[in-house]
């Protein structure tokens, strides 16, 4: 998808029709957009994806009001006034022209929400232009709205773009989608298992009872884990949403003068806490170990004395090391009289054991058998005290952990009794919400696990009499036909789980190493980001987590948008020119971003200004002035085909008129006019 031109008409901050030429050369990737706070560049960036989806982010205020207010004002009652944003675009070869317009007839002063028109015009290499009739479905093919957070976003909010539950999920299903892998996720989950039910349902009850049964019972299993699973997921964004207002309470309190230190140490308390609870698990997990291998050993003491002392005695009578001697045995023999007194008669029991035992005196291994018992069991009291060592450090280690554990918990206990008693009524209504949702989302946490382990032991169940079903005699040849069928479609559905789990570790794999060499080309530290298994973003640091700070994030979640526009173009590149049905996804995508820099240090804003143009093919970056200066500047104006000013016209004459300095010169940035509006001017490279 390579993004030509956008054209706004009479949409919010932009008065009149407005054009920006969007097309860039290979080695200058980058279109500039500089603009004053309130110039309209958080609507410039609404603008590409109200016209793709007819969507506004949730920071986008008065979303009804897509008509500048000045043609508002202008027409008359009875008059129709409009507003309209179109893009132009290429992908893989073909033109689209994508239109999204509101049409309405001014009844009132204030505009109401309004449903959005949408045409899509497609033109073919070949020169050939048509209308698309389902225009929303080719857009949602082309780049598919659950990854549009990842190439149109807001830079200073891009840290809370991977982090909770829901995100988590949403970054999953992104990766399902560049890898098209969403029609075997809905073959497993929806298809196959339809089709199994309705052929099970041909199996005729009175002739054949048992494997009926089995079908009402495996439909009965699955419909309570499908209610299960519904609450649990509820459970789950309750308790992000739970998460969320306590994150929104602690902010708050950390904006408190008098709160702020407070919570500030409660959170260094919280993070201690979590640290010495890792020290402890990892204690335990040491000791059950080390219990696992070595625990016998405790139980041998005095055992290795007695076979120390009878090989000591053995020796002593010259029955060892040369063996037991078979000279003692034929003399017992030749005497008709056992050691302890007893006769001993030819054909007898006893002699004849003795004759067995002669045969067997004197053989290596009986004496290699003594010397390794021998050794072994003089081996065994280092072990024992090795064994009770490591067992008392790991105690003592332990004990070390819990107590600090206590301390540090009344540390945080102390500091909240002094949030409590604040004299301030906004902080401690504050504290006490925190406290309150925080309650909330534990519940909703441990009610989630039960759900879980409910689901998990419904499936077990499902799964057993599947098992059942699938071995199961039918009485007919009806049945038993319908049982092979019902069988093969689920060996198909486990096939194609299997796919979709292999595949999508295999993106998540390729995707953490994505992320670790963009990130390694900004940062400064020694620290390495990792995607998990559930698709949570970490960052670690020699000494384990890292505790990260509002610009890390943002040059992590900058370093994720990269890799995915990588991974999407290696994916799309894979797939070029092969017939494998499993082969797909994956397509050139452009970014567009605003504030880029968020509240980066010039340190890494330089950094970032360097390597924004190697993130993509394509990129648009809305900036203000504070973030376009010395060096950053420098970087960004190498890698740009063009350049554009939002400049804003305010009728207050009270306002400072200004300038932005481009190329060594001089353009204008706020100046007076008659009305509120923007206007979007090309400045030249």
């Amino acid at each position: 998808m390579k993004l030509r031109r956008l054209t706004l008409n009479n949409f919010r901050a932009f008065y009149g029709e407005q054009a920006m030429d969007l097309s860039t050369e290979d080695n200058k990737p980058a279109v500039l957009i500089f603009g004053n706070n309130g110039a309209g560049k958080t609507t410039l960036l609404n603008a590409f994806t109200w016209a793709l989806y007819g969507t506004f982010s949730d920071d986008v205020e008065q979303q009804h009001r897509v008509i500048h207010d000045q043609a508002w004002a202008d027409a008359g009652f009875g008059e129709p006034v409009s507003g309209s944003v179109k893009l132009d675009f290429e992908h893989e070869g073909t033109h689209f022209t994508v239109t999204r317009d509101v049409t309405v007839t001014k009844k009132t002063d204030d505009q109401t929400p309004v449903t959005p028109q949408l045409t899509v015009f497609e033109t073919s290499p070949d020169g050939e232009t048509k209308s698309v009739p389902n225009g929303q479905d080719r857009i949602e093919k082309i780049l598919p709205e659950g990854l549009r957070r990842f190439f149109f976003f807001n830079g200073e909010r891009m840290e809370k773009m991977f982090t909770g539950e829901e995100n988590n999920d949403e970054v999953k299903r992104a990766i399902k989608t560049l890898l098209n892998l969403e029609s075997i996720e809905r073959a497993i989950n929806k298809h196959l298992p339809e089709a199994s039910k309705k052929l099970a349902r041909e199996i005729d009850k009175k002739s054949d009872s048992r494997l009926s049964e089995l079908t009402d019972t495996i439909e009965r299993l699955e419909q309570q884990q499908t209610v299960v699973d519904a609450a649990a997921l509820k459970l789950s964004k309750d308790a992000s949403s739970y998460q969320r207002e306590v994150d929104e309470a602690e902010r708050q309190l950390r904006a408190n003068s008098q709160a702020a230190p407070l919570q500030v140490q409660r959170t260094r308390l919280t993070r201690q806490i979590e640290a010495e609870q890792d020290k402890l698990a990892e204690l335990k997990a040491r000791k059950r170990e080390r219990l696992s291998k070595s625990g016998f050993i405790a139980f041998t003491q005095g055992n290795d004395e007695t076979v120390m002392k009878l090989a000591e005695g053995m020796r002593q009578r010259r029955e060892l090391p040369a063996g037991i001697q078979r000279s003692f045995i034929d003399g017992l023999l030749e005497d008709g009289q056992c050691m302890c007194g007893r006769p001993l008669e030819p054909h007898t029991p006893p002699y004849e054991e003795l004759e067995r035992r002669r045969y067997n005196a004197g053989l290596a291994d009986v004496e290699a058998r003594w010397v390794y018992v021998d050794g072994q069991m003089r081996n065994l009291g280092d072990e024992r005290q090795a064994l009770l060592d490591d067992l008392k450090q790991n105690a003592q280690d332990t004990l070390a952990v819990n107590e600090a554990i206590n301390r540090l918990n009344a540390e945080r206990s102390d500091v909240d009794r002094q949030l409590e008693g604040v004299n301030l009524q906004d902080v401690q209504r504050l504290e006490q919400r925190r406290k309150e949702y925080l309650e909330k989302k534990t519940r909703a946490l441990i009610e989630h696990q039960q759900r879980k382990d409910e689901f998990a032991e419904l499936d077990r169940q499902i799964d057993a009499t599947k098992r059942l079903f699938k071995h199961a005699e039918g009485a007919n040849e009806k049945s038993r036909r319908v049982q092979r069928q019902v069988n093969l479609v689920e060996e198909v559905a486990k096939a194609f789980t299997e796919v979709l789990v292999l595949k999508t570790e295999e993106v998540r794999e390729e995707l953490d190493r994505k992320i670790k060499e963009v990130f390694s080309r900004i940062f400064i530290k020694s620290y390495v980001p990792e995607i998990d298994d559930s698709f949570e973003l970490h960052l670690k640091s020699p000494a384990g987590v890292a505790i990260r700070s509002t610009g890390e994030n943002q040059i992590l979640g900058l370093s994720f948008v990269g890799a995915v526009s990588e991974l999407a173009k290696n994916l799309r590149d894979r797939r070029t020119g092969t017939d494998d049905a499993l082969a797909g996804g994956g397509s050139i995508y452009p970014v567009v971003m605003d504030a880029p820099f968020g509240s980066l240090d010039l340190t890494y804003q330089e950094e970032i200004s360097r390597a924004l143009p190697e993130l993509t093919s394509q990129i648009v970056t809305l900036l203000s002035q504070s973030q376009a200066r010395g060096k950053v500047m420098e970087n960004l104006q190498t890698s740009a085909s063009s350049m554009y000013v939002l400049r804003s016209i305010t009728p207050n004459k009270q306002a400072q008129e200004e300038t932005i300095e481009i190329n060594n010169r001089a353009v204008a940035y706020v100046s007076h006019g008659d009305f509120e509006h923007t206007v979007l001017e090309k400045v030249t490279v």
